[in-house]
């Protein structure tokens, strides 16, 4: 079975989704990374059919609306547009899958509305990344000059889809037939001109305003009362595992799997990571 492309209205914009369709199963969301979206789950998805799966396109990504013009992209603010979307469908007992920023934006909406979820599994993240607060305004300076070079900066549109293959690859440890699944989800084209753009907002490449401190993201890991399982790449990033190893007995009911792979594991072991979502989620 295909996927089923969805679109949900929340205030101010709109939000892309892909489905398997299954309506009256169990919920279950799955949150993408940075920079990718939700066509980094389309393997996944046909092998969840016990659930009615939901992967959003975050926004700025994919297909889903950008931020107003005189807006950012702010970590908290994606907590808020998945309540919003939650909170105007009416959903409630579903399960979560996040994948990198998604684990992270995941992690502190399942702390904020514990009541709300059943079982979180997160993939290749370990919760918010931190700075201290000693660095507040090395941080807030370089944030703000991010955004004025960006604002600056021109867009410039890819020639061809071979070659953001390529660039993305360069960059990650993405294979050229999955860089190429994201990818062509980032784009628009007009065959007839010969034409494609960046359907991607430009303004999610700035840097991030003010991260949270250790503290705080202690207090929100510490809030999360669901059951989790952690997916970490056997070659993922370094910085997941190291903060892993830090903060596993923040989580009051938690278990974790390596699986070969890499950053995005869940592309590479579809097969492997849908048994952990299944048996995890259903319990």
């Amino acid at each position: 079975m295909s996927n089923t492309e969805m679109t949900f209205t929340i205030p101010n914009r709109k939000i892309a989704a892909l489905s398997n369709g299954q309506t009256g199963k169990p919920l279950l969301l799955m949150v993408h990374g940075w920079l990718d979206n939700s066509a980094s789950f389309s393997k996944l998805i046909p092998l969840l059919n016990d659930f009615h799966v939901i992967a959003i396109d975050l926004p700025g990504h994919g297909k889903s609306s950008h931020r107003s013009a005189d807006a950012h992209y702010h970590l908290l603010d994606y907590v808020h547009d998945l309540h919003c979307l939650v909170h105007a469908q009416g959903w409630t007992h579903f399960s979560i899958v996040g994948h990198s920023l998604g684990g992270i934006i995941a992690s502190m909406y399942c702390a904020t509305f514990p009541e709300l979820v059943r079982n979180f599994v997160c993939i290749e993240s370990a919760g918010p990344l931190t700075e201290p607060e000693s660095t507040s305004v090395a941080q807030l300076k370089k944030a703000i000059e991010s955004r004025i070079e960006a604002n600056q900066k021109a867009i410039k549109n890819p020639k061809d889809v071979g070659s953001i293959v390529q660039a993305r690859q360069r960059v990650s440890d993405l294979s050229a037939e999955n860089a190429a699944i994201i990818l062509q989800r980032n784009i628009t084209q007009d065959a007839q001109i010969d034409d494609i753009q960046w359907s991607t907002d430009k303004r999610l490449r700035t840097v991030s305003s003010l991260r949270l401190t250790p503290a705080q993201a202690e207090n929100l890991m510490q809030g999360i009362q669901c059951p989790i399982h952690f997916v970490l790449g056997s070659n993922g990033f370094s910085k997941v595992s190291d903060l892993m190893a830090q903060r596993k007995k923040l989580f009051k009911d938690a278990k974790l799997t390596i699986v070969e792979g890499g950053h995005h594991v869940h592309m590479e072991a579809e097969n492997v990571i849908s048994d952990i979502i299944l048996q995890h989620c259903c319990e």
